[in-house]
C-alpha cells in the first residue's frame, strides 16, 4: 500500500481514509422506523455492521447498550402510532411475512438487538420494549455473500444483511437492493485491507474510491 494513502480509520464507516465509502452510502429513505440497539462491546468492532446501516439509511436510530449505569431505552426512540416488531430469531419468533405485517394494529417499527447471541438474548429479556413486543424471524436461506465473521450454522447472516432482508419484506426490493450493494462494497474493502481479497476482486473496484 502506498505511503500517501491515508490509513487513519474513518470515524463513520471505519474503513481506512483512502477507502472511505461514506460518500457512496445510498442514504435511503424508508417509511419503517428502524431502531438498532448495539451492545457497547460490539459497537467498537470493525466487523460490526450496524454502523453501516446508519450510513445507508436516513434517520436510522442507533442506541448503545451495556454502558453502566445507563442502559439503552429504545422505548423513548419509538415514534407514536407504530407497533414494534423485534428482529430476533429466538424461541417463539414468528416468520416475518406480509401477512403478519397486515395483521398488526398499526404500521411496524423494526427494532434490532445487535451483538453476539448471548448479548442479544439478554437485551431481549431485560429491555421491557423488546421483552413485550412481537419477535420475528427471517426465512432461512443459504449464505452466499461476503462476510467479516461467521456464526454457526453458516446460514446466520450479519445484522446488516438481516435488516436488508427484513426491509425487503416490509418495503420491497427497491430498498433491499441498494442496501445490499453498499454492504458488498464495504465488506469487500474490509476484506481487502485484511489481506483476504485481492484488489481485482473487490466489488465495485477501488479506482477513484
Amino acid at each position: 500500500m502506498l505511503a500517501a494513502r491515508d490509513t487513519t480509520p474513518c470515524p463513520a464507516c471505519r474503513l481506512h481514509g483512502w477507502l472511505c465509502l461514506c460518500l457512496r452510502a445510498p442514504r435511503i429513505v424508508i417509511r419503517t422506523p428502524l431502531i438498532l440497539i448495539v451492545h457497547v462491546q460490539d459497537l467498537g468492532r470493525t466487523s460490526n455492521t450496524a454502523r453501516l446501516l446508519t450510513l445507508a439509511i436516513r434517520d436510522a436510530t442507533l442506541l448503545s447498550h451495556g454502558v453502566f449505569p445507563d442502559p439503552a431505552d429504545p422505548a423513548s426512540s419509538l415514534p407514536a402510532g407504530v407497533t414494534p416488531i423485534v428482529l430476533f430469531p429466538g424461541h417463539g419468533a414468528q416468520p416475518l411475512t406480509p401477512e403478519l405485517v397486515a395483521s398488526l394494529p398499526s404500521p411496524p417499527a423494526l427494532v434490532v438487538p445487535d451483538g453476539n447471541w448471548r448479548q442479544a438474548s439478554r437485551m431481549v429479556k431485560r429491555l421491557p420494549l423488546l421483552a413485550d413486543s412481537i419477535k420475528v424471524a427471517l426465512p432461512v436461506r443459504a449464505f452466499a455473500g461476503p462476510a467479516l465473521r461467521r456464526n454457526q450454522p453458516g446460514h446466520r447472516m450479519s445484522t446488516y444483511e438481516a435488516v436488508a432482508q427484513a426491509l425487503g419484506i416490509l418495503e420491497g426490493e427497491a430498498v433491499a437492493g441498494p442496501l445490499l450493494d453498499f454492504y458488498q462494497r464495504a465488506t469487500d474493502r474490509m476484506l481487502y485491507v485484511r489481506g483476504k481479497l485481492s484488489q481485482s476482486d473487490v466489488y465495485g473496484g477501488l479506482d477513484g474510491q
